[in-house]
């Protein structure tokens, strides 16, 4: 995703021996989440499914071990080949049912005064959703993993709808896609139409509601599948009404690894960006290049399994879920909008 001003270098960590990772066979009520009844097309999914429960699978300690030398392949989506790889998502999602994800986006044209480690999460919101209501989403990857390890495909979708000469955008966040292979015309001819995204996503067991999903400082990247997912509305005029309708959607397994981060070591967690983060925790990009979505939802996947074999024992990983890095305010586990 485009950087953000403000993030520090990595903090340097000694890793301690890895730690047992029991699977959550249930997120109870009680952590804060606002639960509506599902859309339609959601609720088709759903009723498929043996079990209501979300759930985070681990990985086994032999999967932890061979991931870092796994081969895995970035492949795109495009309007042409979506159906076949939404149906071979929804064949793997048994197997590999924790969905990390990122998305590129044409940069911010809406800000305030306020820093950003400075606003309450309701200023925080409402920045995100200035943009996100005015601008397009240009990429989404998605990286599948489990008790089996990781996946050895992650999926990179390219959206249409962005044309630079008439819709808004940062000109330097454009430039910067560009030259990191992000092919703007590709886009516009070969696409994927974004309700026609909807609609598989719909169809699939994406939204059984029964998934982990993660996202590296996530406002944004939920925010946006948020929008795509309900027709390209504007987003809810309040954090509340966002965050009922990302858990709605999604389920209430929702962490977020920036989040995550600050609750690794000590002396205040781990700070940075991904790639910070992913270094000092001797993570390393397993395929692609930094700001595509595919290959930076995979590498927002291994950090997420690494930080919780090492600092999140018998799973209380989802202790935090539903809290959104930079959408709460935290103090003793106890998240507040």
């Amino acid at each position: 995703m485009p950087m953000f001003p403000g993030d520090v270098g990595p903090v340097m960590l000694a890793p301690p021996p890895p730690l047992p990772f029991f699977p959550i066979a249930a997120v109870q009520s009680g952590l804060g989440f606002m639960h509506m009844s599902a859309p339609p097309e959601i609720v088709t999914a759903r009723s498929k499914l043996n079990s209501d429960a979300p759930s985070f699978s681990p990985r086994s300690p032999a999967a932890s071990a061979a991931a870092a030398a796994d081969e895995v392949e970035v492949r795109d989506v495009w309007a042409a080949n979506l159906e076949e790889e939404m149906r071979s998502i929804g064949v793997l999602l048994p197997t590999y049912p924790v969905v990390s994800m990122d998305t590129e986006f044409p940069g911010t044209v809406h800000d305030v005064a306020t820093p950003r480690h400075l606003r309450t999460p309701r200023e925080s919101y409402a920045v995100v959703k200035r943009n996100v209501d005015e601008l397009h989403l240009l990429q989404l990857g998605l990286a599948l993993s489990g008790p089996a390890g990781r996946c050895p495909v992650a999926w990179q979708f390219n959206f249409a709808g962005f044309d630079a000469r008439r819709d808004p955008h940062s000109g330097s966040s454009v430039a910067m896609l560009a030259a990191h292979g992000v092919d703007f015309a590709a886009l516009r001819r070969h696409g994927i139409d974004h309700g026609d995204f909807a609609r598989a996503f719909g169809r699939s067991k994406l939204a059984c509601g029964r998934l982990t999903w993660a996202a590296f400082s996530g406002s944004y990247d939920f925010a946006y599948l948020v929008k795509v997912l309900t027709g390209g509305r504007p987003l809810p005029s309040t954090l509340e009404g966002f965050m009922a309708k990302v858990s709605k959607i999604f389920g209430p397994a929702v962490l977020d690894v920036k989040h995550l981060a600050k609750f690794c070591g000590g002396g205040g967690g781990i700070r940075g960006g991904l790639e910070h983060v992913a270094a000092a925790l001797g993570v390393h990009r397993a395929a692609g290049r930094a700001h595509n979505a595919g290959s930076d939802s995979l590498l927002t996947s291994d950090v997420l399994h690494a930080m919780v074999d090492r600092f999140f024992p018998n799973s209380g990983v989802l202790n935090h879920a539903g809290a959104i890095d930079g959408l709460v305010k935290c103090s003793n586990l106890y998240y507040k909008y």
